[in-house]
């Protein structure tokens, strides 16, 4: 594929470092311990600016999902495609691509687990692919 990253920035690069290393960070509020993501400059519980990152786990379930079949760039991401709203084992919510898997098997609620797509420019996306 020759996607890559759009613009990294420094409330997101600390997110992009830990996918390069294999790992799925989550921001963490220092002062009211809520998780989130996307990564942002403010706690959205607490609007706290004292933020890190811890790791989670890499599971979670499919919140809800759609199937591509008019892909916006065919040659790079080929239709069908699953794009969906993955809910972590932590609690916040993402938006990425369910993966390895007949696109008319995906249902809500299906476990799921993280991986990361090689890009072109050197970086790695996490993407999801059913577990077990």
């Amino acid at each position: 594929m020759r996607r890559g990253l759009s613009a990294v920035d420094s409330d997101t690069a600390p997110f992009w470092e830990g996918c390069k290393e294999g790992r799925l960070l989550l921001q963490r509020c220092l002062d009211c311990d809520a998780l989130q993501h996307y990564p942002r400059s403010l706690c959205v519980s607490c609007n706290s600016r004292s933020l890190d990152f811890v790791e989670a786990s890499g599971d979670g379930v499919v919140h809800s999902f759609t199937v591509v079949h008019r892909s916006p760039d065919p040659e790079n991401m080929p239709p069908p495609y699953v794009v969906a709203l993955i809910r972590l084992k932590e609690g916040p919510i993402m938006m990425s691509n369910v993966i390895d898997v007949d696109p008319t098997t995906v249902h809500c609620e299906q476990p799921v687990e993280v991986a990361f797509e090689e890009l072109e420019d050197g970086n790695r996306l996490p993407v999801f692919r059913p577990r077990g």
